[in-house]
């Protein structure tokens, strides 16, 4: 009796196991080719200080659009860099290392590809420029796209709540859950 459920909560675990897995190791928005091509032990502090050692390698790198310049050609980037979490997204603008120059073949609307929004890359390393930021001059790492993946812009609170023209304005469906203090602050009412 004992062997079965020691062989049972294996197999559960187990089954666990394969499907978080399964789960996690599809989650990534850069396609799977790209992320097995894609060079390991690149960080970005070593790709910053060195970009001509990595000439020529994949690396996947996200972070926040300062700047998008369309040429006659190409399309330029310019992006502050942030560490990625397990799906690839970049994290707080805090945690960032430095900056690095996105270049695409063709264009890419300035309107969506706009100042501040979340972008994680697959590209090439094709070595540094040299840019001036205010009164400084930077070396920054110079990467060809292969894969773009421009996130959603965050959601404002406004847009959570539905706005029903003829919504009771005393009634109140967060009520037992905020309770009465707080009753008129979440009020979809007030967010027209």
């Amino acid at each position: 009796m004992k062997t079965s459920h020691l062989h049972l909560r294996k197999t559960t675990l187990l089954l666990c196991c394969i499907l978080l897995t399964v789960l996690f190791s599809g989650c990534s928005v850069i396609s799977r080719d790209v992320r097995t091509s894609a060079a390991t032990g690149v960080n970005f502090a070593s790709l910053k200080q060195n970009p001509d050692t990595h000439i020529d390698k994949t690396v996947i790198l996200g972070g926040y659009i300062l700047e998008t310049r369309n040429l006659a050609d190409q399309t330029r980037l310019i992006i502050l860099q942030a560490p990625l979490d397990f799906v690839d997204e970049p994290k707080s603008k805090d945690l960032s290392r430095g900056r690095f120059i996105l270049i695409h073949e063709g264009f890419l609307d300035p309107e969506i590809y706009e100042k501040d929004r979340k972008i994680t890359v697959a590209g090439r390393v094709a070595g540094s420029e040299k840019t001036r930021i205010s009164e400084h001059d930077y070396t920054l790492p110079v990467i060809r796209a292969v894969e773009i993946h421009l996130w959603q812009k965050p959601r404002q609170r406004r847009d959570l709540y539905y706005h029903d023209p003829f919504y009771d304005p005393f009634y109140d469906p967060f009520y037992p859950w905020y309770g009465p203090r707080l009753r008129y602050w979440y009020h979809p009412y007030y967010y027209r």
